[in-house]
């Protein structure tokens, strides 16, 4: 049974900008197979950035939370293991059944709490269940190779995959549905038990995809969630010495002392970005505008793989700027809940800030505001602010060195392709790169020479599919997720030596 707190957890109304009612209540998190408040009694707020409304309380976890978690995972983790691929896929199976039965009412969750268009939250909540079972159905297909030895006749090298042991996922809160999606039911997939640490800005989805887990039939311990902040839960989990392996996406400051604490756990981290978007002179220019205004607008810009940095080669720099400019202006920014809206809140205020940093530096280093570019006043937060254009960035920019994550096109102009590739790899960032071209020569050579774990041909930054080998270079982190990679990053090779000429078998 589903604990009443999380089954209905809404008891308060607040009123949307549509007019709507939603209720809200205090939620638990989940260890052990129960839901729970922290040991300390401890609560934390979820504000929208929609209305500024309170949309639910949760437990504000603990070093102790983080403990009992781990300790309950540790635990039940030789049961994880030696249930049956069958049962395990099973299980992926029926969570994704629950996902399907309450799509509407999780996006319009996410979106309260998020801030992102009810579109796209939509998107977001299906996504979860061909993320899921493309990775269910990559379980029952996990090859290891059978090996003849070299060293020693009549030796055979049998290898297999062996789960990591006990893992701590830690989500952030720009996909709280796609995200744990990839991560915290495939890792059980492979085999291990889990801890997860969602954000805290949306807490609300990550508490309805854990009541998906529990009513799917997920043993006690087998995956378990604690709420708190980052600082302190999240770095308890890090640096539990029973934690065997640690799955982080989020900020490249936070990944790097992950590194630090971690010790010698297995990591896979996915950080920060500053996807390019280069445009050479012989480029579709509608294309390439259509390309930049997803890869820039989507999700307000706060996505990992967003085009950061629009590079536009200087013949064909008035002819994109002027087609890009009025519909970047004609985007509608406001309720995210209507279908008219195109843009809703940035999901809080450091985002907001951080965006405003970066306007404010390109403008005093020559920098052109074209569209957007300071918050729009009016709305029930401060949080909206519209989709932006700034032209003639210089490289010597913030838009140029650390990655803004906000709803902006900054346009830096180059001359040749030498150029443009060496200012999209300056950053040192590698995740998702971008090239519009007609001339196959140069796509091949910008996608030899541009660092990124994506080299995208006539396509946005803002790319994705279930299973390529997601993840970057440098700082961007290290690890491979999504699809069949999952399995690799989730579990550690094993090799069994059979000497076939002493065995009697």
């Amino acid at each position: 049974m589903i604990a009443r707190e999380a089954e209905n957890f809404f008891t308060q109304k607040v009123k949307l900008l549509n007019g709507e009612l939603v209720m809200v209540d205090k939620l638990k998190m989940y260890i052990g197979g129960e839901w729970v408040e922290a040991e300390s009694g401890d609560t934390f707020s979820v504000t929208s950035p929609v209305t500024g409304e309170t949309l639910a309380q949760l437990p504000k976890g603990g070093r102790e939370d983080v403990k009992k978690a781990v300790d309950i995972a540790v635990e039940a983790q030789e049961k994880v293991q030696r249930t049956p691929i069958k049962e395990r896929i099973q299980l992926a199976y029926k969570v994704t059944e629950l996902v399907r039965q309450n799509i509407d009412r999780y996006a319009v969750d996410l979106t309260m709490e998020h801030g992102k268009i009810l579109k796209e939250s939509i998107i977001e909540v299906e996504d979860v269940t061909p993320n899921m079972l493309w990775n269910a159905e990559d379980l029952k297909r996990v090859e290891t190779p059978v090996l003849n030895a070299y060293s020693k006749p009549n030796m055979m090298q049998i290898v297999v995959r062996d789960p990591l042991g006990t893992i701590g996922v830690i989500t952030p809160w720009n996909f709280p549905w796609v995200l744990p999606a990839e991560f915290v039911v495939q890792a059980f997939l492979a085999g291990n038990s889990v801890v997860w640490k969602p954000a805290s800005y949306t807490p609300i989805s990550a508490v309805h995809m854990m009541q998906c887990i529990e009513k799917a039939g997920i043993p006690p311990g087998f995956i378990n969630m604690v709420t708190g902040p980052g600082n302190i839960v999240g770095r308890a989990l890090v640096e539990h010495p029973m934690v065997d392996g640690i799955c982080f996406t989020g900020e490249t400051t936070t990944g790097e002392d992950i590194t630090k604490r971690a010790g010698l756990k297995k990591i896979i981290l996915e950080l920060g970005a500053l996807g390019p978007l280069i445009v050479m002179n012989d480029a579709n220019v509608e294309k390439a505008v259509e390309d930049i205004i997803f890869g820039c607008y989507t999700t307000g810009g706060q996505c990992c793989c967003a085009n950061e940095r629009i590079l536009v080669q200087e013949g064909i720099h008035d002819k994109l700027v002027q087609a890009l400019t009025p519909k970047v202006k004609k985007m509608k920014l406001g309720d995210p809940l209507k279908d008219t809206t195109d843009m809703g809140p940035l999901n809080n205020e450091s985002v907001v800030q951080k965006m405003e940093r970066h306007v404010e530096d390109a403008v005093n280093k020559g920098g052109k505001v074209l569209a957007g570019g300071a918050r729009t006043q009016g709305f029930p937060t401060k949080l909206y602010y519209p989709p932006t254009v700034v032209d003639d960035v210089s490289t010597d920019t913030l838009f140029n060195k650390v990655e803004t994550f906000g709803p902006v096109a900054p346009i830096i102009t180059f001359k040749t392709l030498d150029e443009a590739i060496e200012i999209a790899n300056a950053p040192r960032y590698g995740l998702s790169m971008a090239i519009h071209t007609k001339n196959f020569r140069t796509a091949l050579e910008a996608s030899r020479r541009l660092h990124a774990g994506q080299v995208c041909i006539n396509e946005s930054a803002y790319y994705w599919d279930y299973n390529n080998p997601w993840g970057g270079f440098r700082k961007t982190g290290f690890g491979r997720v999504a699809g069949k990679w999952n399995f690799e990053a989730f579990t550690d090779l094993k090799t069994l030596v059979f000497n076939i000429g002493r065995s009697e078998f």
